[in-house]
């Protein structure tokens, strides 16, 4: 009660809010939720992309939504209350896959010279089949993905920071949260008023919305790997990225594939 009372005549200062989101983690979806909610509650929102001097000081109460998860150094040394969207890697490969051979962002079709001066989006539409196309988006944008959601691409400062203040929760659990307990819980992490945030997350759910994120998403579907590996693919997967599906805690050993049609 006392407590309660101090917070009334000497209201604490609001904290520095980010959110992160990877390639193909819902960074679409966060970025229309959270931007309704700061709307709602009243307090700033910055989606750094659009920031072009990332020396700056963040600002408290505002929340900053980075699509890589890779927030700029005057970051690093603060203390923030963040979130960060996990998604199981073997969807990350399979949604990337499809959304690189017919995005039309630009960066999937500027020449590159480790292609032999092709676009991303040529290579991987080069391959008639789609497991082929699989393959190479696991060994290309989803293996920076997954590596930035393992251990932040092996940046040290980087990982640190999001060990210290960052509440990681999974895309999966998310698009299925009809009861808003996970939704409650990231609130409660980023000291959000539930009831004026979570209209907002209604609003944009995939659950509720299946436009929530217009042509950017494809089916948003958890564990579709389950249907669209099999053994020869999983191996082939678990070879470059069982570590770190073992360190985001969807696997605790290879036995997953054996599961899978041959």
């Amino acid at each position: 009660m006392l407590r309660r009372l101090a917070d009334l005549i000497f209201p604490s200062e609001p904290p520095i809010r980010c959110v992160g989101t990877y390639h193909k983690t819902g960074t679409v979806w966060m970025r229309r939720v959270f931007k309704d909610i700061a709307k709602a509650a009243g307090a700033g929102f910055v989606d750094l992309r659009d920031v072009q001097d990332t020396a700056f000081e963040p600002d408290h109460g505002t929340i900053y939504l980075e699509d890589h998860t890779a927030f700029p150094e005057p970051f690093l040394t603060k203390k923030v209350r963040g979130i960060r969207i996990i998604r199981d890697p073997r969807d990350v490969v399979i949604s990337g896959a499809h959304y690189h051979g017919k995005s039309v962002e630009p960066w999937l079709h500027e020449a590159k010279p480790f292609f032999d001066g092709k676009t991303y989006a040529e290579m991987i539409n080069s391959f008639d089949a789609m497991v082929d196309r699989y393959r190479f988006e696991m060994d290309n944008v989803a293996a920076d993905t997954i590596a930035a959601m393992t251990d932040a691409k092996g940046d040290s400062a980087q990982q640190a920071f999001l060990d210290r203040n960052f509440l990681t929760v999974r895309y999966e659990d998310l698009i299925e949260d009809t009861e808003l307990a996970e939704f409650r819980k990231i609130c409660r992490y980023l000291k959000l008023p539930f009831r004026i945030a979570s209209p907002a997350f209604l609003k944009h759910s995939l659950f509720n919305n299946k436009n929530a994120v217009g042509g950017h998403g494809r089916s948003g579907k958890k564990q579709q790997w389950k249907t669209v590996f099999d053994q020869a693919l999983g191996r082939a997967f678990a070879e470059k990225h069982q570590q770190s599906l073992e360190i985001l805690g969807y696997e605790k050993d290879d036995s997953w594939i054996e599961r899978l049609k041959p």
